[in-house]
């Protein structure tokens, strides 16, 4: 077994965030999830929007208030922490935004934004150490020319922005990252700029991400391991090339049946899941991809819900038909594939 794999570094234990509703109802954004993230690993968090992905990491990183279950870093449960433990956990722990000009200060200059960390943690870490020449260091670590230091982050590109939200992540020399979605607004060739970066970022300082995108084809580079969402639940989860060559459950096979190809010539199965999405207000009981599942019975409707099983070493899957979901997908008779 791979080394890092023998160090969990933060483990979600039935991890649950419900937003109160009227007359007493409940969203049900993050429901019951479990994963694990090893040092120096990448586990990506895919999924559509609206199914809790980034409220994952919110709640991660205690920007929103969980409702029930454990967050454990280094085997301690963080929402128990004491203030003083809260605090170090703010230097261990940091977060890049999906938007990079609505998350930096539009009042304060590069300078300053790099330096608030600095100064926030100046007593406990840089004690007598000159702040502007730690800036100075971030920004050659991470290629931002140093004439940019005094421009304000609307005289950036929104590349360079992201830059400077990295560094300012990367500021108090953190363990772990949440990623939320870093590169879904930026172009391109400025996506791979940016996703390099994180890569060696990672190698250089062994850092562990959350990577949260809707882009199978980022998740797929950058990741270790991968994680598939649907309304609140993880539903199949394994490492990418097992997860990209052995999908399971009918919902991430529907998914990476819409990864565009290259090879224009080869003929590949595009699945078009029908009906709508259930709500996440109060749900049912049962399988929550059934009213969208090709392959559902009636005991997945009124059943209990898929509870997440290891089919194979290391891969799990939230559905009783994981065995032969792929074949079923492969038939000609199924009404809801199209060929493109």
């Amino acid at each position: 077994m791979n080394e890092r794999k023998q160090e969990p570094l933060l483990e979600a234990v039935h991890l649950k965030k419900y937003f109160s509703l009227a007359k007493k109802k409940k969203l049900h954004a993050v429901d019951d999830v479990n994963f694990t993230i090893y040092r120096g690993e990448t586990l990506g968090l895919v999924g559509e929007s609206g199914c809790g992905k980034s409220t994952v990491g919110n709640v991660v990183m205690r920007l929103l208030p969980h409702t029930d279950g454990e967050l454990l870093y280094d085997g301690k449960n963080i929402f128990d922490a004491t203030k003083e433990e809260k605090k170090e956990y703010c230097r261990k722990m940091q977060i890049i935004f999906q938007d990079p000009y609505s998350s930096l200060n539009p009042r304060k200059t590069i300078r300053a934004i790099l330096r608030e960390a600095y100064e926030i943690h100046a007593n406990d870490c840089f004690k007598g150490e000159d702040i502007d020449k730690l800036v100075e260091r971030l920004c050659e670590s991470v290629s931002i020319p140093l004439n940019l230091l005094d421009h304000y982050p609307h005289e950036l590109d929104g590349g360079m922005r992201q830059v400077v939200g990295i560094a300012r992540a990367l500021s108090l020399e953190p363990e772990f990252i949440v990623c939320d979605e870093p590169v879904s607004s930026l172009d391109v060739s400025i996506q791979a700029r940016i996703i390099n970066l994180l890569i060696d970022m990672k190698k250089e300082r062994n850092l562990s991400y959350l990577f949260i995108s809707h882009d199978l084809s980022v998740v797929r580079h950058i990741s270790d391991r991968i994680a598939v969402m649907y309304l609140g639940q993880i539903v199949e989860m394994a490492e990418t090339d097992e997860l990209f060559k052995n999908t399971m459950h009918p919902y991430s096979i529907a998914l990476l049946s819409a990864v565009p190809r290259i090879n224009l010539d080869q003929k590949v199965s595009r699945i078009v899941l029908k009906g709508d999405v259930p709500s996440p207000v109060d749900p049912k009981p049962g399988c929550r991809f059934a009213p969208r599942c090709w392959m559902a019975c009636e005991e997945c409707f009124d059943g209990q819900t898929p509870p997440l099983r290891e089919v194979s070493p290391g891969h799990f899957v939230a559905c009783k038909f994981a065995e032969t979901s792929a074949e079923k997908a492969k038939s000609a008779e199924t009404s809801s594939l199209d060929k493109i």
